[in-house]
């Protein structure tokens, strides 16, 4: 056999399991097709969530002031410390640690509030949709006081709203105002005429880090 029959036999050699296996390739497709479900679920044997969402969490801290309604106390310094784990660019869930000290306007005396709380957030705007991002968050905590008149244990539904944004990749700044209605509780001073209880307001600054 000479070098271009040769040549030639092995081209069509090649060509001929080529064909074969695009023809293979082809009806495992359309079989493929007949076995998957209608629609875009995938068959039984294959997970429907293929990927879940990582949380971007953020760990910051805050400064502000925080005053009493119905005159339990004057207005004074409090802190925050806050966990937020952002599940999607709408929702998130928080974590607050809330302090603050005040003075009694009669007794002269400070009024410590240590308070825990969880709350559920939604951004009314995505972070790429203006310079900041605004947000309103919705929770549910503990209250406790200590000081002259100071009760032990409330409940708290503090209601936020606030701005943020980053300023580096990695470093966030904002604001946000809570109005925190307390429950079971009674901060009245032995003696007063009138019972005063934990409704609070707070203004705060904060920043942290995003990771």
């Amino acid at each position: 056999m000479s070098t271009r029959r040769f040549a030639a036999s092995a081209m069509a050699a090649a060509a001929l399991m080529g064909l074969a296996g695009a023809a293979e390739a082809q009806g495992a497709g359309r079989q493929d097709q007949r076995d998957r479900p209608a629609g875009n679920v995938p068959p039984a044997d294959q997970p429907l969530i293929r990927r879940i969402p990582e949380p971007t969490i953020a760990v910051e801290g805050g400064f502000g002031m925080l005053g009493y309604l119905g005159g339990t106390a004057g207005v004074g310094p409090t802190w925050n410390v806050r966990v937020t784990g952002s599940m999607s660019p709408r929702v998130a869930v928080e974590a607050n640690y809330i302090g603050s000290v005040n003075q009694r306007p009669t007794m002269g005396r400070s009024l410590v509030l240590t308070s825990l709380d969880a709350g559920l957030r939604y951004n009314v705007l995505r972070a790429d949709e203006a310079i900041v991002q605004p947000f309103v968050v919705a929770g549910l905590g503990y209250a406790g006081w200590a000081g002259e008149g100071g009760d032990a244990f409330a409940l708290t539904v503090p209601v936020t709203v606030g701005v943020e944004r980053l300023v580096t990749r990695n470093v966030k700044l904002g604001a946000r105002f809570n109005f925190r209605p307390a429950f079971f509780d009674d901060l009245t001073v032995r003696g007063a005429a009138s019972q005063t209880g934990g409704d609070s307001w707070a203004l705060l600054a904060h920043g942290g880090g995003a990771f």
